[in-house]
């Protein structure tokens, strides 16, 4: 709700309105989160507190009451009792519906809860010690292997693609890989020597199409290097499997042809990458296709996307800190590829702010704001709490702007005038 409703009210709402209910909405984000920074208490105290008075020049009096003034005390509570998270009610009142569940007997709820519980813990006791038991009315745990890779949907072995994409995907899986750092530079600086007096962009592309095969020829007959280089080297299997659908790291992706038949949207992505500068840029795209290439021993899972431009409007930060893209302006088609490892899950939510193109209707809006991603990996077996916190992902926006200097301070009242409403004050009745 808190991520939604800052995207709902973009473009209907006066801008001062708008931007209080959005930092209140990121201030909620901001304390749900696992890990919070204890220097950050109190900018967050002082947020909320300014929201609070932007809403009483806002909502009528009769807006507030006890629960609304309760915000400016859940900072204090985050100081002393630690992430919310950790003091929420939700969890109790679901375990409490748990324990609900193990009363038999109406008359001994108390009995049948303890008796419940017991035979439950003596059962998983005893599970751990039977090895390939297949329990009977308990079904399969819906997240296995969401974390290691596996393929779900539409599994498909095709031999027949173009030599082009073939050849891109497999530069990839080598780009990425520590063992053929040191060949990429030897290579690069080969290609440089080579063609004196072009330009980095040709040394790039050229570098890009002749690397496997120099790679290949450069490591052939060597016995003396690791096994998993060689496989590497060697090239992966012309038969390649497709999937429409796969689940890695705690996440659902889809391609994109997927996507129109399923009430989800999974084929959204977005991957932190270093260009040749240098420099780290955030990408975001559409998975069309999901490869698994075959190395022997090694299965690699690529996602071959569709990319925004970073430029020309492509990708936009506005004042509320949230990332808006136009799906329209793509490019980077010489890198569709990317490790399924690396990316991270996005969603897409049509800006209703934006007008489209002409001819359009009004549900069809230029841009789409980003929203990130949840990970799905409760219930997963040998996952500790360190390994929850590193999951984590970031925030949905952040306001960079001050909503009261959005009110004038000439036409700032310092009472209500646009309403009748007044307070009144009864007199103690004294006999």
């Amino acid at each position: 709700m808190t991520q939604l409703l800052p995207v709902v009210i973009r473009g209907i709402l006066p801008d001062n309105v708008r931007a209080t209910i959005t930092k209140i909405c990121a201030f909620m984000n901001a304390i749900s989160q696992k890990v919070i920074d204890p220097d950050r208490l109190e900018a967050l105290q002082n947020e909320v507190v300014q929201c609070l008075v932007s809403f009483e020049l806002i909502f009528p009096p009769s807006f507030f009451n006890i629960m609304t003034h309760l915000l400016c005390h859940l900072v204090k509570e985050i100081r002393i009792l630690g992430p919310m998270y950790l003091h929420n009610m939700f969890p109790f009142e679901r375990y409490i519906g748990v324990l609900k569940k193990y009363v038999r007997n109406r008359a001994c709820p108390e009995a049948s809860i303890a008796k419940g519980y017991g035979t439950e813990e003596v059962i998983e006791f005893c599970v751990e010690f039977i090895e390939d038991l297949r329990p009977i009315g308990v079904p399969e745990s819906r997240h296995e292997g969401r974390l290691r890779g596996k393929g779900t949907l539409g599994r498909k072995a095709i031999t027949t693609v173009d030599n082009n994409l073939f050849r891109k995907a497999h530069f990839t899986v080598l780009q990425h890989s520590s063992l053929v750092a040191p060949y990429i530079e030897e290579h690069l600086a080969l290609v440089r020597a080579r063609n004196i007096g072009k330009s980095d962009a040709w040394i790039t592309r050229h570098h890009i199409d002749t690397f496997p095969a120099w790679l290949r020829q450069h490591l052939m007959g060597n016995e003396s290097i690791n096994q998993q280089l060689a496989f590497l080297a060697r090239g992966p299997s012309g038969s390649i499997a497709t999937f429409q659908g796969y689940e890695i790291n705690g996440y659902t992706f889809y391609t994109r042809a997927q996507d129109m038949k399923s009430t989800n949207q999974n084929s959204a992505v977005r991957v932190d990458a270093m260009g040749h500068d240098g420099t780290t840029a955030t990408y975001y795209g559409a998975i069309e296709d999901i490869w698994e290439l075959d190395y022997g021993p090694l299965k690699v899972p690529l996602f071959r996307c569709q990319w925004v431009r970073l430029t020309g409007g492509g990708v936009m930060i506005d004042d509320s800190g949230m990332t808006t893209v136009d799906l329209n302006k793509v490019g980077y088609s010489d890198e569709p590829f990317v490790l399924a490892n690396d990316v991270t899950q996005v969603f897409f939510v049509k800006d209703m702010s934006s007008k489209g193109k002409k001819g359009r209707g009004p549900d069809e809006p230029k841009r789409q704001v980003v929203l990130p991603g949840k990970r799905k990996i409760v219930g997963v077996e040998d996952k500790t709490d360190e390994d929850y916190d590193q999951l984590d992902g970031q925030p949905p926006f952040t306001v960079t702007i001050d909503p009261s200097i959005l009110l004038s301070n000439e036409d700032t009242p310092y009472s209500r005038s646009d309403h009748k409403e007044g307070t009144i004050v009864r007199r103690k009745y004294v006999p």
